[in-house]
């Protein structure tokens, strides 16, 4: 399936059977947003422009859950502007950490000038998406200091989790996560009435 058909799918999966996560998806994101993503410093993954030019990620907070953690693993997609600013903040983190002699701590690991971050959760957790050279070009990578995951490959490529998530949430099939854990979605009801995708 097409990179395009799996998020016209996913659109119309979540307004019939997750409405309210489905309400949490931004509309598209201008242009301009997306081209000042890297400023300029290397090519954006095309993939990422697909995905902003359906949804400039989700309104909520990232405090608490809620809906739009419809990602496997209960991730929030960013929004452009937030791809732009998690990526400067890797940038001044690789060039401190190079200050202070701490690069193999940091550079390949928990930041790079080369990442796109496309996704949080309310703990923290992020999903980014790799723009370095090799084999790794367009992968998407898991970084959760809790469970000390360096830039994880979960997926080979943002179609890739898009289509990942899709079958889960139509299937019930599980996910396996980083550590090799299963989980699965299951919708569930919060105390202010809403109801969204948890995954378990």
């Amino acid at each position: 399936m097409q990179f395009q058909d799996v998020l016209s799918h996913l659109d119309r999966w979540l307004e019939v059977n997750a409405p309210d996560d489905f309400g949490t998806l931004n509309p598209p994101a201008r242009a301009s947003d997306i081209d000042a993503i890297t400023e300029n410093t290397f090519p954006l993954v095309p993939e990422i422009r697909t995905w902003l030019e359906y949804h400039n990620g989700v309104s909520t907070h990232f405090r608490h859950s809620g809906p739009g953690g419809f990602i496997p693993g209960g991730h929030y997609p960013v929004d452009a502007k937030r791809m732009l600013l998690g990526r400067r903040d890797m940038e001044q983190d690789v060039a401190w950490s190079r200050e202070d002699g701490n690069e193999d701590f940091v550079v390949g690991r928990t930041a790079h000038t080369k990442w796109v971050p496309v996704s949080s959760t309310h703990v923290g957790t992020q999903l980014i998406v790799d723009h370095r050279e090799g084999l790794t070009y367009g992968a998407v990578l898991e970084i959760d200091q809790d469970l000390e995951l360096w830039g994880v490959m979960r997926w080979k490529s943002l179609s890739e989790m898009f289509q990942e998530t899709l079958e889960a949430l139509e299937t019930g099939r599980p996910v396996v996560t980083a550590t090799g854990s299963e989980i699965r979605p299951e919708a569930v009801r919060e105390s202010d009435g809403t109801s969204n995708i948890v995954w378990r």
